[in-house]
Parts: C-alpha cells; sequence; structure tokens
C-alpha cells in the first residue's frame, strides 16, 4: 500500500510548531529522506557546514544514527550533533503500532556560547574550516536547553502516537499507479504533467515516479504516452473521425506530432495503421 502525506495540513502544523520552540521541524519517510520541513530553508549555520562534502556527510550520519536510535527506542532519541547542535528525532508511528516515518527538531542550540576549547575540538573533527563567519552564525542560532528539549519530546511522542495523525496521513487501499492510470484516462483530452498528477493526489513526485516506475515497469511520462496510443488504436479502430480529430481527442492537438509519436510507439503512422487494419478486416 502506498503512503500519502497531507502536505499542506503537515507544514501548517509545523509552522505552529516552531512559532513556539523556533527550532527548524521536520518529517522524513523511512529512508531518511524529507518529506516536508519547516522553515523550508535550513539555518546558514548548517548551510555553511552543508557546502562541504565532508560537513555534509557528518551530518548525514548524525541524521542516521539518530534516526536508528528513535526507532530501536521506539520513543524521541535527544542528541548533540556532530557540529554541537540540539536535535530530537522521533518515530513516527501508526495507531496499528506500524512505524512510517521520522519528525525531527533540530538546528537549535544549547544554552551558552562555545568556548574556544570546544571550537578547536570541532576543528579537529572536522574537515571544513571553523571560521569566525561560522561561530557568528552559529550565535544567531535559536537556543533550545534540555529541559524545552524533554517537553518537546512529550510533545513529539504524543503526535506520533495517536489519532491526530489521521488527519495527516492515509494509506492508500488501492495502489496509487491504478489511481494515476484511472486519472489520465479521464484527462487524455487536455495536456497531463507529472506536476498536475502530483498536485491531484497531493504527493511529491518522487513519490509518484516511484510507485507508478515500481507497480507497472514504467515512468509516469511514458504511462500518459501508452495510454494516449492505447486511446488512439481505439478510436482509429472503432470509429470514422479524421486522425486531426482523434490527435485532439487524445490531448495531442499537433496532426504531425501526434504522427510522429504514433509511428515511434507503433512502428507505422496512424493512416497506415488504419488502413492496415481495415484490409485485415475485409
Amino acid at each position: 500500500m502506498d503512503m500519502i502525506w497531507d502536505k499542506d495540513k503537515m507544514h501548517m502544523l509545523m509552522k505552529s510548531f516552531h512559532t513556539l520552540i523556533n527550532a527548524r521541524i521536520g518529517f522524513y519517510d523511512l529512508n531518511g529522506k524529507e518529506i516536508v520541513c519547516y522553515p523550508t530553508v535550513g539555518a546558514k549555520y548548517c548551510d555553511t557546514i552543508w557546502a562541504y562534502k565532508s560537513g555534509l556527510a557528518a551530518c548525514k550520519r548524525c541524521d542516521e544514527y539518530a534516526f536508528q536510535q528513535a526507532a530501536k527506542r521506539k520513543t524521541p532519541y535527544i542528541y548533540q550533533c556532530h557540529a554541537g547542535l540540539t536535535e530530537i528525532a522521533a518515530p513516527v508511528i501508526t495507531s496499528e503500532n506500524i512505524q512510517i516515518g521520522y519528525v525531527m527538531i533540530g538546528q537549535a542550540r544549547p544554552p551558552g556560547d562555545k568556548s574556544e576549547a570546544m571550537w578547536k575540538n570541532l576543528g579537529k573533527k572536522a574537515s571544513y574550516p571553523v571560521t569566525d563567519t561560522l561561530k557568528y552564525l552559529y550565535s544567531e542560532l535559536p537556543v533550545l536547553d534540555r529541559k524545552r528539549a524533554e517537553a518537546c519530546t512529550v510533545i513529539l511522542q504524543a503526535l506520533a502516537t495517536n489519532a491526530w495523525y489521521d488527519n495527516y496521513y492515509r494509506f492508500q487501499k488501492e495502489p496509487l499507479s491504478s489511481k494515476v492510470s484511472h486519472y489520465i484516462i479521464q484527462n487524455l483530452d487536455r495536456e497531463i504533467s507529472v506536476n498536475d498528477i502530483a498536485r491531484e493526489f497531493k504527493i511529491g513526485k518522487t513519490t509518484l515516479c516511484k510507485s507508478v516506475k515500481r507497480d507497472l515497469q514504467i515512468t509516469v511520462n511514458g504511462l500518459i504516452r501508452a495510454e494516449r496510443i492505447k486511446k488512439a488504436k481505439e478510436l482509429l479502430l472503432s470509429a470514422e473521425l479524421p486522425i486531426y480529430l482523434i490527435a485532439e481527442d487524445i490531448g495531442i492537438p499537433d496532426y504531425n506530432y501526434f504522427t510522429k509519436v504514433f509511428k515511434a510507439e507503433i512502428g507505422v503512422t496512424p493512416s497506415v495503421f488504419r488502413k492496415s487494419c481495415e484490409n485485415h478486416a475485409r
């Protein structure tokens, strides 16, 4: 079954949570890939570190370890990342005790300034330069002390284990790929894009493309093209419509382009296909 996240509702919730704690909050899938975060842009301190491959790799390792610990404990996990920030990872668990992802609070620093000894220690561990600019950006981060972090874990746990989530995600009992196919068939007479379909089902393009590829072994654009050609063949065989009208009916109003696409898929032009079928039927 596919899982559909209501990103609009999630965004509103995260915005409210951010107003209270001033730290970044995000939802991630089981592979640790970001679904949606607020604020959408990361802190400049983190962005500066991520600009270095070694810094980005170190951050990813921290996140992966935090997700593993949260999944193992089945409770929120508070930790300090390699760059000295206070972060919290919590498993997102349904009422059926199925883990479907993670929620993370981060990009906040503990109270007080880092000592020169701590910066020096970070410099030894990090493979990126610890500059005065980086130190300044650190000082600009929101503060999250241990007590508030622990309070956040209580709230996160409640959010992750109660019926609240029923309004923010749903399991797609009918495969998403089937719904996509049906949507395409119902809208063949107009332009259809991957973005259009993603908006229709309120999902990300990556989720959409992976689901269709997994179930149908074809890309979304390939599925759109295949359904157009399938419908064109049906009309060429069952109706006496002029070919240019058939092209319009399947959403390719450019006759020449339709002929090109049809020939690329079938091996002959629409007119040759129609004649060969008529001759075969005699």
